[in-house]
This record gives structure tokens, C-alpha cells and sequence, in this order.
């Protein structure tokens, strides 16, 4: 089984062959670089987890809007290069607990066949999630394309775009409870990692307020 390098690693996103593919790099990088923070602040291979971390999206190298379709053609991608660990966690870092497997997999619009999700089930089912999957699991609620955020941010952002359902609400708390777990870890708050997370919540903020305003002109007029 062969090992992904962080030099290959790039060249994979560096190649892919989508459009628009910046803001997908970048937040591919910077879920990179809260993995390898969180790892080797709980003694691990930080290596490890920034490689894990820059190719946990590597499905959508074609294309973005694709559902969950992502996560097996990443699986598969990878697979046939030879990284199986690198592909593990192309499937675990969507589910934050085992009984959110189904429900998500089922949902509307995930664009999988019934074959793709028994295979991901039953792969959830018989490996579970080590500690570098539940790294990742954070490491892509706090990484987006412009910074590091809370993870209560970039929850809200997924839920705006895609909708609040009862499966947001219940990977909602199945998120924070990884949270708990690694906080338990760590001894502290994962934020004490990353104080650039206050920067990102004051310009997000700033962001809002000019948002919020353009639509209270609007409404005058």
C-alpha cells in the first residue's frame, strides 16, 4: 500500500481537471492546515493528516455540484492509485456517528446508486472512524475557501445553501459531540489552535452588517 506524498498530493488538485477550481484548492488546503494542527497537538503524524486533509475532497476534482458522489469517486480515484488510507477518508469525513450513515446516504439528491450506498454503509459499518477521521471531520467544518472559521459557522453556511432539514440538525449535534470528544483530548478548546478564527469571524461579520444594510436600502426604496 502505497503512501501519499503532501508533493503528490497538490499535483492531484493541481491537475484535476474541473473549472473554477481556486476556491476548492483553497479550501482543501486550509482544511490541510487545521488537521495538521489538531494532529500534532494530540502527539500524531501532522503529516499525515495535512495529506489527509488536502485530498478529503479529491471527488469533486471533475466537477463540484455532484451531491454526495463525491465522497465514493474520491474512494475510487484514490483506490486505483494505490492510497487506501487516503481514500478512507474520502467516505469518512461526511458522518460524524454510524447512525447518520443511512440517513444521509438517503437523503434527496446524493446521486448515488442503491449498490454505492450499501457499499458506503457497509464500509462505515465494519471500520468505523479512527481518530484521524474524526481530525478530518473538524478539520472540514472549520476549513473554507476564505480562512479557518467556528465550526458553528460553517455549519450555518452548509445549511443555508443546502437547506435545514431534520438530517442538518442531527449532523449538527453529531459534529459538536466530535467536538466534545476531541476537546476531551486536547484539555482545551480546539479554538486556542487557532487564533486567526477571531479575524475570520470579525470580517465575516463585517461582511454581514454591509449585506444586511444593502438590503435595508433596497426596502426603502
Amino acid at each position: 500500500m502505497d503512501k501519499l506524498s503532501i508533493e503528490e498530493a497538490y499535483k492531484l488538485l493541481e491537475e484535476a481537471p474541473r473549472n473554477n477550481k481556486e476556491l476548492w484548492i483553497k479550501h482543501s488546503v486550509n482544511v490541510a492546515i487545521v488537521a495538521e494542527r489538531l494532529a500534532e497537538q494530540l502527539k500524531l503524524d501532522g503529516k499525515k493528516a495535512y495529506v489527509l486533509g488536502l485530498v478529503h475532497d479529491i471527488g469533486r476534482r471533475a466537477r463540484e455540484h455532484v451531491g454526495l458522489r463525491h465522497i465514493i469517486e474520491g474512494y475510487n480515484y484514490l483506490k486505483c492509485l494505490g492510497y487506501d488510507e487516503e481514500a478512507r477518508v474520502c467516505l469518512t469525513h461526511t458522518f460524524y456517528a454510524r447512525n447518520l450513515v443511512i440517513p444521509n446516504l438517503t437523503k434527496k439528491n446524493t446521486n448515488l446508486t442503491r449498490n454505492e450506498i450499501d457499499f458506503i454503509a457497509d464500509y462505515i459499518n465494519k471500520n468505523g472512524f479512527n481518530i484521524y477521521d474524526k481530525i478530518l471531520q473538524i478539520a472540514d467544518n472549520m476549513g473554507s475557501a476564505s480562512g479557518i472559521n467556528t465550526i458553528e459557522r460553517r455549519r450555518t453556511e452548509s445549511m443555508l445553501r443546502y437547506g435545514i432539514t431534520d438530517i442538518s440538525e442531527k449532523n449538527l449535534q453529531g459534529i459538536f459531540n466530535v467536538q466534545a470528544e476531541i476537546e476531551e483530548k486536547l484539555g482545551a478548546s480546539i479554538y486556542y489552535l487557532f487564533p486567526e478564527v477571531t479575524d475570520n469571524i470579525s470580517k465575516t461579520l463585517i461582511k454581514d452588517v454591509v449585506k444586511i444594510k444593502k438590503v435595508n436600502c433596497k426596502s426603502k426604496i
